[in-house]
C-alpha cells in the first residue's frame, strides 16, 4: 500500500504557505516560472493529472486530461490543496504497483505519486 502521510503534510504546508503570501510575493518570479503563483499552478496541475490518472486507471484508453483553471493568484493555495486532497483520496488503498494513466502512458501508481510528491517538495523548498 502507498504511504501518503508525508505527501498529506506537504500539501497542507505548501497550501498554507501560499495562502499567507502577499500579492507581491505571489507575483515574484520563481524561475523557470514567471511567478510563485505560476509555479504553484504547475504543481497543482501535476497533482490533478496524477489524481485523474488514478481515478481513470481502469479505462481502456488514455483519459481526456482536464486543465486546472487559472484563477486569481490568491486562489492558488486553495487550488493546490484541492488537487492534493484529490490525489490523496484517489491513491488511498492502492498497491504501489497498480498501473495508472499518465500523460506519457501507464506507470505504477507508486512512481506517479512519488513524482508528484517530489514536485511538491521542490515547490515547498523554493517558497
Amino acid at each position: 500500500m502507498l504511504e501518503t502521510a508525508e505527501l498529506a503534510a506537504d500539501v497542507r504546508r505548501v497550501a498554507d504557505r501560499l495562502r499567507s503570501l502577499s500579492q507581491a510575493r505571489l507575483a515574484a518570479a520563481l524561475p523557470p516560472h514567471p511567478s510563485r503563483a505560476a509555479a504553484a499552478r504547475a504543481v497543482a496541475q501535476v497533482l490533478a493529472d496524477a489524481a485523474q490518472g488514478i481515478e481513470e486507471r481502469t479505462a481502456a484508453g488514455e483519459p481526456t486530461w482536464r486543465v486546472v483553471p487559472e484563477l486569481s493568484d490568491f486562489a492558488v493555495g486553495d487550488q493546490l490543496a484541492v488537487t492534493g486532497h484529490d490525489l490523496l483520496a484517489a491513491a488511498d488503498g492502492l498497491p504501489v504497483d497498480a498501473p495508472v494513466w499518465t500523460r506519457a502512458g501507464r506507470r505504477p501508481v507508486g512512481e506517479v505519486v512519488g513524482d508528484a510528491a517530489g514536485r511538491l517538495a521542490e515547490l515547498r523548498r523554493a517558497l
